[in-house]
């Protein structure tokens, strides 16, 4: 049985967990990421959660699943005042991780 051919790379250029550990590095030290970790954004976000149990995208489509993600409606990108006082949703983790991130790409909103 022939055996996988070996994977060339430009020498600095890792395999995909070394390139990935690098982003996830690299993007932590945007300075918004730090504001998850305040009191204040649990505070907001435990209070979204209250008043908006349910999935808005499972609710849409007809399904009722115990929501557990605050989600910005629209990207922040940073953006103080729309982290802080932006519209807000609630969502599943499911819908969060696959739903909402499919609807940013196809709208030009990628992640930078």
């Amino acid at each position: 049985m022939p055996s996988k051919p070996p994977v060339h790379r430009p020498a600095g250029i890792g395999d995909r967990r070394q390139q990935r550990r690098a982003y996830d590095h690299q993007r932590d030290k945007q300075e918004w990421r730090g504001w998850y970790k305040t009191a204040r954004w649990q505070a907001r976000r435990e209070a979204q959660l209250r008043a908006y149990p349910l999935c808005a995208l499972c609710e849409k489509a007809g399904t009722l699943t115990p929501a557990n993600v605050a989600d910005h409606v629209d990207r922040h990108n940073g953006d103080y005042d729309r982290f802080w006082y932006g519209k807000m949703q609630s969502l599943c983790a499911p819908c969060h991780s696959s739903e909402k991130q499919r609807q940013e790409n196809e709208h030009g909103t990628q992640r930078r």
